[in-house]
Parts: structure tokens; C-alpha cells; sequence
């Protein structure tokens, strides 16, 4: 029993828990995966249900690298696992990869997706994408992440964790019930309307658990009312009195004052979460139950359990932290401890994982109980329960090759077969290219933010004089800019005529002069970037893509519809977790004659390398093989493919069959 092999290690685990981020020990971790292996077993034996037998090394490493961190092995990384002989090797490759910067990569696409983070959704949504990046490298507990979240206010040059809130600007109901699926595994959406018809929530229930954050306000910015505040009172000592009675023109001179700094500050406003305490939510004009009326104001309460004693100035999101993420809220520890059970293995103990309710069959609860108290011992560390997985027997057996349907339970004899997701297969072809890249950082994105944040923070110290000048440059660059829009939008025009009329020419130069204008435009907000203006008016322009390819969780996202990761099922991130795997003729083009696999064989790539200096035909296949499936030819495939192997053109299309092949495309 799990309990049986986790005994002896509680002091162990109780210890380690008050060291943020720390290792447990091999012996530790061997243990408790073993006790998860045993339950397993105990209960797939009463239903006569054998475990799939071990897979080999090739199978192993290449499923390791995936899983693990998102990626196939290089070459001469599966070149070096087949070569070692010692007996616990898939152990210290388990671990090697589990503290490795992929490991991070394949974290971060894991919460991004779930959290539908859209890095380019405004400054904050970048700040958002750079903090979630450091608390996955920093490996933070997985409840002080969501607390620091759903806890958050202020401007997100300060708390970038703000993010979580204004990805839904002014949709607080919506919020809500994207908190209750993502974190506790409950929908609730249809409450938001009327009474759930197939479960027990109520309508009044969902606009309790509103409640907490009724006191949120987006439409208004304490940080640039301040320094406007700061400015205005300046500016009346300068100016000429104003009669006290005359307050109708004391009005218009502030409103005058705040208009001119209104391109210094208008992105604050949609840059920043903060409360007012008189804010209330009030049910529905509609609300048609007797348990309130329409108008009636309604009080926070928890869905379900109780809430935590809270200091008493706490607001109302702080006391909804505290209670999502608390070690006796039951739903927050299992449906993240099912979440890392199903990134793991490739199925989850319930499904569907973010619809938990009375029905939801658990194929494995003592499992389940198993994970959410290693999840608790190590204070939510995800690093480690992950580890404690993949040290599995269960991780090393055969794929089960067959679909599961409609949220049914899986065996668990051994995982699941599933088709690589589109950041891996992305990932995987920028390993045949470049190798190891998965300690390269898009730098880019760095930059970016920390111009916006010292941008940001500069303002806040400056004279009121200064922004005063400031404004006055930065009305001055819009008036610049918007006279060249209104050209470039004027020849944009005629130049979609002469398209039109098939004059080419005259096209060709119209797109000329748009992109002077374009290049003139650009020039106005460099120099006015040396004015200080970064924080206001350059940041929006600052490139975010790197320039040379990195691995996909180094990408703004959503990725742009048509491209290569959406074509292949990147999640949209409009919905949380709404990436798949379903293939499409695109995806068949993209690997036959798309950049992407072009790149693999041309000569500047690592694969293309390999293969040029290899002097002989059977070194060469050894080389696809050990490359693109982390496994050497058989006696059947040196026969099959050895003639092809002379021309370096049939070496190319061979390669490029091996990569639309399934044995490329699924993770075994």
C-alpha cells in the first residue's frame, strides 16, 4: 500500500516541506512510485487486468524526453542512454531531465494553456507570460501561484500577477467561473443564468462565489490619478487664480490639464486591477427564485467546505485565494494532483479533468489519495509529484493503443497512446535542426518588459514639470503619427486599385511610398523613445519574437491562425485546455513541404550535418534512425531502405517519409 511505503518518509517529507524548492532523495521517491505501482495493481488484479510489459530503452528514452520535457532526445543524447550499461539508468535520466531547463519549457506551456495566457494581449498579458515564466523557473509551490493570482491588485508594472484578472477585463462573472473549473474542477458556468439543470448549484450559489470579487475595479487607474493629481496641483500654483465660487471653470481647467497627459497615462488604466470597497454585486433584474429578488445585494460565500480565519481587512479576493487554495479545500489538491497524473501519463484518474461531480468516476482513488498527500507533504511542489510519477513502473510499460471516450475510466496497465501536442512535435523538429536548445530564452520579451516597467516606474518619479513636458512630446508624436496613418491608410487604398486593375507597377511603388511613411512613423517614436517615452508609446512597437527560432513556450501566444503550431492544435487560449491533437490535411503539407522539415535536411541543419559526414550508407541510416526515432534499423528496415541511402536526394525524401510517419507523429 502507498501508505505502507510512505511511513517511514513522513518525517522525511514534513522536513523537506519547510525548504522551499527542495530534492527529495532517489530512495524517497523510488519508494512512494512504487506504492503508486502497487495500488495499481492490486486493483486492476480483482478485475483480472494484467500491466503491460516494460518497454526497451529506445522506447523508454524517447517517451522520457517527451513526456518530460516535450522534446525528442538529439542524437547523441539517445546515443549515450543505449551506450550506458548501468542497471538504474532510466532512474538518473528521469532525474536529469526533471531538473533541466526543458522541463521548465514543457511547465510553462502546461500553465499557460490551462490559464489561457495570451502573451500579447495588452502590456499586462506580456507582464503576465514574463512572471508566470519565473515562478515555473523558480519551481514556486503551485498554491502560491494561485494565490498570488487570484489575490492580486494594483498596476501590473508593479504586480504582474494582475494578469489573471484583466485577461478577463470587466467579465468579473466570467472570471469567476474560469477560477471554479481551472482550480477546483467545478463548472458552474450555466448558474451564471439560472439554477444548474443537471447539478446542484444554483444560480444564487454562483453569484455568491461572485461576491468575492465584487469590489474589483478595471476601469480606473489610482496610479496615474495620483501623479495627474500631483501634476494638476503644480500647474494651479503656476497659473493665474481662479475666483473659489467659479467652480464651473475650475472644473474645465482640470479637465483641460488631464486631457493634455491623456497619452502619457491612457494605457493605465487597462494596465491595472484595484478595489473599491462601496462596490457590491446585486442579483440579476431578472432572477426568477424565491431564495432573493432582483436588485437584492449579495453577500460572499464558498461553494462548499469553510472559509479560512482571515485577518478582517482582508478584501474579498484575498479571502477567495485563501479558500481556493487551502490544504482543506478537497477539489484544489485533487484536481491539480489528476492534472500532473494526466501531463504525465496521458490520461487522467477522472475525466473530464476540470468537470468533477457526484458521478465522476475515479479509476484509481486510493491513487488519487496517494498524490494529493505527497502533494501536501511537499507544500504543492509539482516538480517533485511529477518526479515521483515518472519513476513509475507504471511510466515505463507498453502504450495502450485504443481510445477512451465520453470521460471513461482507464486501467492504467500502462499509459495511454497519444499523438505528440503541437508545441512538441514544433520542438521536436528544432531539435533534429539545432539540437539542444532548451536553455535559449527569448530574450526579446525581457526586454520588452523591463523598458515598460522602468518606463513605468521612472514616470512615477518625475517632477511634475517633467511630465508636464512630457505630455506635450507625447501629444506631439500622436499628431505625427496620426497624419501618417491617415496617408498610409489613403495608399493602402490605391493601391488595392491598382491591384485591381492589374497595374503592377503602379502598385509596387504605392507599397514603396507605405512603407517610407511606415519607416518615418517608426523614426517619430524612436526619438521620441529617447525622451523618455519608452513606457508610453515604444513599448507597443518592441518586437516580442526573437529572431531566431526558440522552443514554442518562448513564444507569444496564442499563435497566429495558419501558422505551423496552430495547424497542428495549438490551444487558441480562449478557453482553458482547448489545444488537441485531431489531424487535418494541413498537417500533412506542413511536414512534407513545409520550412519547418526543410530545414531539417538542408545543409545548415544538425541532422543534414550528421548525415554529410557520415561515409558510409549504413552509417547514414543508423544516423535517421537514432535521430527521428531514438532507435536503430532493424534487419528488415537495412534491407527495406540501405539502397536509398547513395544520393543524398532519396536521403532527404527518406527523411522527410520518416517524419510523416506515425512511429514520428505519436509518442509510444
Amino acid at each position: 500500500m502507498i501508505v505502507h511505503y510512505l511511513r517511514p518518509f513522513i518525517g522525511v517529507f514534513a522536513l523537506i516541506s519547510t525548504v522551499a524548492n527542495a530534492e527529495l532523495s532517489l530512495e524517497v521517491v523510488k519508494n512512494t512510485a512504487r506504492g503508486i505501482d502497487e495500488r495499481i495493481q492490486v486493483n486492476n488484479a480483482k478485475q483480472g487486468i494484467k500491466p503491460n510489459p516494460i518497454v526497451d530503452d529506445s522506447t523508454f528514452v524517447r517517451r522520457a524526453y517527451l513526456n518530460i520535457i516535450g522534446r525528442i532526445p538529439t542524437y547523441q543524447e539517445t546515443q549515450e542512454f543505449i551506450a550506458d550499461s548501468t542497471p538504474d539508468k532510466r532512474h538518473k535520466l528521469v532525474d536529469k531531465l526533471v531538473y533541466s531547463p526543458g522541463f521548465n519549457s514543457k511547465m510553462f506551456n502546461f500553465y499557460a494553456n490551462m490559464l489561457r495566457l495570451q502573451t500579447n494581449q495588452g502590456q499586462f498579458g506580456l507582464g503576465w507570460h514574463v512572471w508566470l515564466r519565473e515562478q515555473v523557473n523558480q519551481n514556486t509551490p503551485y498554491d502560491e501561484i494561485v494565490y498570488t493570482m487570484l489575490a492580486s491588485s494594483g498596476h501590473a508594472s508593479d504586480n504582474p500577477a494582475v494578469g489573471y484578472y484583466l485577461r478577463d477585463t470587466n467579465m468579473l462573472l466570467d472570471n469567476i467561473s474560469n477560477t471554479a473549473q481551472v482550480f477546483l474542477g467545478t463548472q458552474i458556468g450555466c448558474a451564471q443564468c439560472h439554477d444548474h439543470p443537471f447539478e446542484d448549484w444554483t444560480q444564487k450559489q454562483y453569484y455568491q462565489l461572485a461576491a468575492f470579487g465584487a469590489t474589483l475595479e478595471y476601469n480606473r487607474s489610482e496610479l496615474a490619478q495620483k501623479k495627474v493629481r500631483e501634476v494638476i496641483e503644480f500647474k494651479r500654483g503656476t497659473a493665474e487664480p481662479v475666483a473659489r465660487n467659479d467652480r464651473k471653470k475650475r472644473r474645465n481647467n482640470m479637465r483641460q490639464e488631464a486631457q493634455g497627459l491623456r497619452n502619457v497615462f491612457r494605457d493605465f488604466r487597462r494596465n491595472e486591477v484595484n478595489y473599491i470597497s462601496t462596490k457590491q454585486l446585486q442579483l440579476p433584474h431578472d432572477y426568477p427564485y424565491n431564495d432573493g429578488k432582483p436588485g437584492d445585494v449579495v453577500s460572499p460565500a464558498v461553494l462548499f467546505g469553510s472559509m479560512p480565519k482571515l485577518d478582517a481587512s482582508s478584501s474579498g479576493t484575498e479571502q477567495l485565494a485563501a479558500w481556493v487554495t487551502s490544504k482543506d479545500n478537497p477539489m484544489f489538491s485533487k484536481v491539480i494532483a489528476n492534472r500532473l497524473w494526466a501531463h504525465a501519463i496521458g490520461y487522467g484518474l477522472v475525466e473530464p479533468q476540470d468537470n468533477w461531480t457526484e458521478r465522476s468516476d475515479i479509476s484509481h482513488p486510493e491513487v488519487l489519495d496517494s498524490l494529493v498527500k505527497i502533494m501536501h507533504l511537499t507544500d504543492f511542489d509539482t516538480r517533485e509529484t511529477l518526479r515521483i510519477i515518472y519513476h513509475t513502473a507504471l511510466f515505463q510499460r507498453e502504450t495502450c493503443a485504443f481510445e477512451l471516450e465520453g470521460g471513461a475510466a482507464h486501467d492504467f496497465r500502462g499509459p495511454l497512446l497519444r499523438r505528440m501536442s503541437a508545441e512538441e512535435i514544433h520542438d521536436s523538429l528544432l531539435t533534429l535542426e539545432m539540437g539542444n536548445i532548451d536553455d535559449k530564452e527569448n530574450k526579446a520579451l525581457n526586454y520588452k518588459w523591463t523598458a515598460y516597467t522602468k518606463g513605468i516606474h521612472h514616470l512615477m518619479e518625475m517632477s511634475p514639470k517633467e511630465v508636464i513636458e512630457l505630455g506635450e512630446s507625447a501629444n506631439e508624436v500622436e499628431k505625427k503619427t496620426r497624419k501618417l496613418r491617415t496617408q498610409i491608410t489613403e495608399l493602402r487604398t490605391k493601391e488595392a486599385e491598382f491591384k485591381a486593375a492589374g497595374e503592377t507597377e503602379k502598385s509596387a511603388k504605392v507599397r514603396r511610398d507605405i512603407a517610407k511613411l511606415a519607416l518615418q512613423a517608426r523614426q517619430i517614436r524612436m526619438d521620441a523613445s529617447s525622451d523618455k517615452m519608452v513606457s508610453m508609446t515604444m513599448t507597443r512597437n518592441l518586437r516580442t519574437r526573437a529572431r531566431t527560432p526558440l522552443r514554442a513556450s518562448e513564444m507569444p501566444a496564442p499563435y497566429n491562425p495558419g501558422s505551423f503550431l496552430r495547424d497542428f492544435g495549438a490551444s487558441d487560449r480562449e478557453i482553458t485546455n482547448s489545444q488537441h491533437t485531431l489531424s487535418s490535411i494541413p498537417q500533412a503539407l506542413s511536414l512534407l513541404n513545409g520550412k519547418e522539415s526543410a530545414m531539417i535536411t538542408d545543409k545548415r541543419g544538425k541532422l543534414a550535418d550528421l548525415l554529410n559526414k557520415a561515409s558510409k550508407a549504413e552509417e547514414r541510416l543508423d544516423i535517421l534512425f537514432l535521430s527521428i526515432y531514438s532507435t536503430l534499423p532493424n534487419e528488415k528496415e537495412k534491407e527495406q531502405f540501405l539502397s536509398l541511402l547513395d544520393d543524398p536526394r532519396d536521403t532527404r525524401a527518406l527523411a522527410k517519409a520518416m517524419l510523416t510517419s506515425k512511429r514520428f507523429i505519436f509518442v509510444q
